[in-house]
C-alpha cells in the first residue's frame, strides 16, 4: 500500500509550509479542515479534502493558519494504474482534488475518516476503502517497473546507464518509456530519491550536513545545497529556519507513524 503518517500540527505561527518533491506520490486525507495549496506565481489558492501530487521538480506550498491534521501516505509511483488506471505522469508536477477522478472514492475517504477519533481507526477506515479499489493486474511495464525499483532501492546511486543495461533497454528508449509512465526521466528521479532522503534526515538532526551529504550518496555538501537550491529555492539550513511545520513534523512521532506537534 504505502507508508502512513499522521500528523496534528497545531500552536506554530500562521503562515506557509513547503510541499518538498520526494521519491513517492503523495496523497493526503485532511482531517477537520482542507488542505490549501497557493500558487505561488499567481497566489490563487486551491482547497483540498483528498489530494494526489505527482512526481515533482519544485515546492509547492500549503498555507495553514497555525494547525494541520490529517494523513499522509507516501505511494510508489506505480499507484495510480492500481488505484485509477491512469499512469503516474497524469499527475507529474501538480497536485490532483481526487474527487476529480473518483468522487465516491474521495467522498468515502474523507467521510470515514473524519468520523474516527483515533489514528488506528483512521488508518484502518483508509486501508478498507483503497484496497476495495485497487486493481493489481494494472501494472506498469515490467521493464519502466523495475527501472523505478532499481533507482528507489539504491537511494538514487545507480548509473542511468547501468540501470538501462539491466533491464535490456537503451538509455534513451528507457528515458522514454520512464518519462511516458511517471512524468520525470531517470536521472530526475535519481535526483530526486536521493534529496528526499537527506531532507528527512536534515530535521532529525541525523549528523552534520556534510555527513548527511555523504551519507545520501553527494560528493559533498555543495551538491547537496545545490539540489536544495534547485528543488526548493533555499539552502537546507534556510529551509529549516523559515518552516515551521517542517520542523514540527519531525517532533513526537510514535510507532504507528503518528506526529503529533504543540507550539
Amino acid at each position: 500500500m504505502g507508508d502512513y503518517a499522521g500528523y496534528d500540527i497545531s500552536g506554530v505561527p500562521a503562515g506557509t509550509h513547503l510541499g518538498l518533491p520526494s521519491g513517492t506520490l503523495t496523497f493526503i486525507v485532511s482531517i477537520d479542515e482542507p488542505l490549501c495549496q497557493v500558487d505561488a506565481v499567481t497566489g490563487r489558492r486551491e482547497h483540498f479534502d483528498v489530494l494526489l501530487a505527482g512526481l515533482h521538480l519544485r515546492s509547492t506550498l500549503i498555507a495553514h493558519p497555525g494547525a494541520m491534521t490529517g494523513i499522509q501516505i507516501n505511494f510508489n509511483p506505480s499507484a495510480p494504474r492500481a488505484f485509477f488506471g491512469i499512469p503516474a505522469a497524469e499527475f507529474a508536477h501538480h497536485s490532483v482534488d481526487v474527487a476529480r477522478i473518483s468522487r465516491p472514492l474521495a467522498a468515502e475517504l474523507q467521510e470515514r475518516v473524519n468520523l474516527e477519533t483515533e489514528w488506528s481507526a483512521r488508518f484502518a477506515a483508509i486501508d478498507d476503502v483503497l484496497m476495495r479499489t485497487v486493481d493489481d493486474a494494472n501494472r506498469p511495464r515490467a521493464e519502466v517497473a523495475a527501472a523505478w525499483h532499481r533507482i528507489a532501492d539504491s537511494h538514487g546511486g545507480l548509473p542511468v546507464s547501468l540501470i538501462a543495461d539491466d533491464v535490456g533497454w537503451s538509455r534513451r528508449y528507457l528515458g522514454s518509456q520512464f518519462r511516458s509512465e511517471y512524468g520525470i526521466g531517470p536521472k530526475d528521479a535519481a535526483r530526486i530519491v536521493r534529496f528526499d532522503r537527506a531532507r528527512r534526515l536534515i530535521p532529525a538532526g541525523r549528523g552534520s550536513l556534510a555527513e548527511i551529504a555523504v551519507s545520501c550518496g553527494y560528493a559533498d555538501q555543495a551538491h547537496l545545497n545545490r539540489d536544495f537550491r534547485d528543488f526548493v529555492g533555499l539552502s537546507p539550513r534556510r529551509w529549516l529556519a523559515a518552516d515551521d511545520v517542517a520542523r514540527s513534523r519531525t517532533v513526537g512521532t510514535d510507532s504507528a507513524g503518528v506526529a503529533s506537534a504543540r507550539g
